[in-house]
């Protein structure tokens, strides 16, 4: 989402080839201008946790129709710098254990067959 500074809806060909080939999902939330949003609670990143959520759903729906018994999921936020840090101090905005825990119980509810 990074490098090409787009939510990728414009390339529906190259997604369905890249989810057709995924077989692990790296969930971490980046955005148009940078790799890592905030915090996935925060309404103003609502359509980019949506976004991402889209793409892994088709991922896993994709898993289940092959009939793969597994999909690994490994939810990432931080270390700083990847996630954002206040000026000055550079201490971390979120707490980035209490942030992962929740990306993985959202995923869980997310992602369920």
């Amino acid at each position: 989402m990074v490098v090409h500074e787009s939510d990728l809806s414009d390339q529906e060909e190259t997604l369905s080839l890249a989810i057709e080939r995924s077989d692990h999902i790296h969930a971490r939330i980046g955005y148009e201008e940078g790799p890592q949003i905030s915090d996935p609670r925060a309404p103003e990143w609502k359509g980019h946790v949506e976004r991402h959520i889209e793409l892994w759903r088709r991922i896993a729906e994709r898993h289940r129709r092959d009939g793969s018994k597994m999909l690994t999921i490994t939810p990432e936020f931080g270390p700083p710098n990847y996630m954002h840090t206040l000026p000055f101090t550079n201490e971390p905005v979120r707490d980035a254990w209490e942030v992962n825990v929740y990306m993985r119980d959202m995923l869980a509810r997310a992602l369920e067959a």
